[in-house]
C-alpha cells in the first residue's frame, strides 16, 4: 500500500496579499464600510474607476507563457466585477511598470506584470498582490495590482502555471475593497491553485461566486430588492457574554443548499450578510480552523490586523431564527437582526482541514460536473470518527453513497476518508458545503467546498 501513502498533499498556494498602504479603517468581508466605531467608506467613491494598463501587459516577461492573452484576461477580470455590482471601470494606458511604494501613492491605478515588481514579492510564492491607498475618511483613492515575476502564468491551462484571469479577478476584488472570504469556492478565498491540481485546469476562480457577488453589492449596490442579516456572535465565559472575533457566519439557500454569502466577525462580534436576494436561508456559524484559517483572513492592517485564530474557538452550529426555526426568511429591502450564542466549551474536536479528488489533497474547491459520480476525500482530525450516516452535502441535488465510505492513506498527520458523491443532472450552478456530524452530534462544515460551474470557463 506504499503507493497510497505517497499520494500527494497539495496545499494550494496563498493566492495573494492585499497590502494596505496606509492603515485603513476596520473592515469586514461583506460589509467593508463598517467597523467597531461606525460607518466608513472603505470603497471607491469615484466612478468610473480609472485603471491604467501598464505597457508590460503588451510585452509580458518570460514568466508568462508566450502567446498568453494578458490584456484579454485583464479586461475580463474587470468585467466580472463590473457585471456583479454597480461598478464602472475606464481603461487607460501607462508606461509605469511598478506599483507605488508603500504609503507613497502616485495617483495611478496600475495593473502591471513587469519583472520590475520582483522586490515587492521577495521570496513570496503568492501569484499576485494589490496595494490599496485610502484618504482620511477611509475611501479608496488608489490601488495597484502586480503579478509575481517569479511565478509562471498562462491563459491556456498549462500545468504548473497560475491562470492569468483567475489571479487578476481575485486581485481586482481587492482593488474594489474586498478582503478574503472563508467560502472555499469563492474567487476571494485566500488561496489559488495552479493548473494541474486534481489533474484539471484551475479555472473556477475566473467565475465569481454568490459570496463574491454579495460582497461587491454590499459595497456598491444595487441595493434595491435585496435584504440583509446582521447581528453579533457571542459565547458565554465565566458567567458573562463574550464576543467572538474571527468567527465565520455563512448563509445557505434552503431550497438548493448553495452558499450565498459569508461574513467574518469583527472584534466586537459583529457579522453582516448583505446583498441577499429575497428567499429562505439557513445560517451556520463555525470557527476558522479548516481549509481557510483565521490567519488567512487577516491582511496587513484593518479590522483583522491581530487575528491569528478564532477567539474564543467554538463548535459549529446552525442558527435559529426569530420563529425558533432554522429557516430564516429574508424579504426584499428588509434587514434582519439576529444574535447567536455559540458553545466554546468543549472546544471543537472535529476539524476537517483538506479536501481532494483524483488522488490529491488540497484546500481548493472541488470542481464537479452535473450528472456524474466522483470520489472525494476529506482529511482532518476526527474525520475517521464520523459515522457513514454523518456525511452529507448541503444540496438535495447531491448524494453520498454510504457503502463507499472508507479510510485512505496519505502522508498526512491526520486521518483521511473518501466516499463517492453523485451529482444530479439538474443541480443549479454554485458552491455547496460538505457536512460532517460526529456520533456525539458535533458538526463541522467545509463551506463551499464543492463548485458547480455557472458556465464554461474556456472562453
Amino acid at each position: 500500500m506504499i503507493h497510497k501513502v505517497m499520494r500527494r498533499l497539495l496545499t494550494a498556494i496563498v493566492a495573494s496579499a492585499i497590502i494596505l498602504a496606509a492603515r485603513p479603517p476596520a473592515s469586514s468581508y461583506t460589509l467593508q464600510y463598517r467597523d467597531n466605531s461606525g460607518i466608513v467608506a472603505r470603497r471607491w467613491l469615484t466612478s468610473p474607476i480609472l485603471i491604467s494598463f501598464s505597457t508590460s501587459l503588451s510585452t509580458p516577461p518570460s514568466n508568462i507563457k508566450a502567446g498568453s492573452d494578458v490584456i484579454g484576461a485583464t479586461r475580463r477580470a474587470l468585467r466580472h466585477w463590473a457585471e456583479a455590482a454597480d461598478i464602472q471601470f475606464m481603461e487607460l494606458t501607462s508606461s509605469a511598470q511598478t506599483m507605488s511604494p508603500q504609503n507613497v501613492g502616485d495617483g495611478i491605478n496600475l495593473i502591471s506584470v513587469s519583472a520590475d515588481n520582483a522586490a515587492v514579492f521577495g521570496a513570496s510564492e503568492s501569484p499576485g498582490r494589490t496595494r490599496v491607498f485610502y484618504d482620511a475618511g477611509g475611501a479608496i483613492v488608489e490601488a495597484d495590482i502586480a503579478l509575481n515575476p517569479n511565478e509562471l502564468f498562462s491563459s491556456d491551462s498549462t500545468p504548473g502555471t497560475y491562470d492569468l484571469e483567475s489571479t487578476l479577478t481575485h486581485e481586482t476584488g481587492h482593488l474594489i475593497g474586498l478582503d478574503h472570504s472563508a467560502v472555499i469556492g469563492a474567487t476571494m478565498q485566500p488561496r489559488q491553485p495552479k493548473n494541474g491540481l486534481y489533474n484539471l485546469p484551475a479555472l473556477t476562480q475566473r467565475t465569481l461566486s454568490e459570496d463574491d457577488y454579495a460582497g461587491a453589492r454590499s459595497l456598491y449596490g444595487p441595493r434595491k430588492g435585496i435584504g440583509s442579516i446582521s447581528g453579533k456572535l457571542m459565547t458565554s465565559a465565566a458567567g458573562r457574554a463574550e464576543t467572538i472575533f474571527g468567527g465565520h457566519v455563512f448563509a445557505e439557500d434552503i431550497a438548493t443548499g448553495k452558499v450565498v454569502a459569508g461574513s467574518i466577525t469583527l472584534a466586537n462580534g459583529d457579522y453582516h450578510l448583505d446583498g441577499l436576494p429575497a428567499g429562505e436561508y439557513r445560517l451556520i456559524g463555525q470557527s476558522l480552523n479548516g481549509p481557510v484559517t483565521a490567519a488567512d483572513i487577516a491582511p496587513a492592517g484593518g479590522s483583522y490586523f491581530d487575528l491569528t485564530e478564532t477567539t474564543p474557538s467554538f463548535r459549529s452550529f446552525v442558527g435559529v431564527g426569530p420563529n425558533l426555526s432554522q429557516l430564516i426568511k429574508v424579504s426584499a429591502n428588509w434587514a434582519i437582526d439576529l444574535n447567536f450564542f455559540a458553545f466554546s466549551i468543549p472546544p471543537p474536536s472535529l476539524k476537517p482541514e483538506v479536501i481532494g479528488m483524483n488522488d490529491e489533497l488540497s484546500t481548493a474547491a472541488l470542481p464537479l460536473q452535473p450528472g456524474k459520480t466522483f470520489t472525494i476525500y476529506i482529511g482532518g482530525f476526527g474525520v475517521d470518527q464520523v459515522p457513514v450516516e454523518g456525511i452529507s452535502l448541503s444540496s438535495p441535488f447531491m448524494s453520498v453513497n454510504a457503502a463507499t465510505v472508507r479510510p485512505e492513506e496519505f502522508a498526512t498527520p491526520f486521518p483521511v476518508i473518501s466516499f463517492d458523491v453523485k451529482i444530479a443532472r439538474n443541480v443549479p450552478p454554485g458552491d455547496y458545503s460538505i457536512r460532517l456530524r460526529s456520533s456525539t452530534g458535533e458538526l463541522a462544515y467545509l463551506a463551499g467546498a464543492v463548485t458547480i460551474e455557472r458556465e464554461s470557463n474556456s472562453k
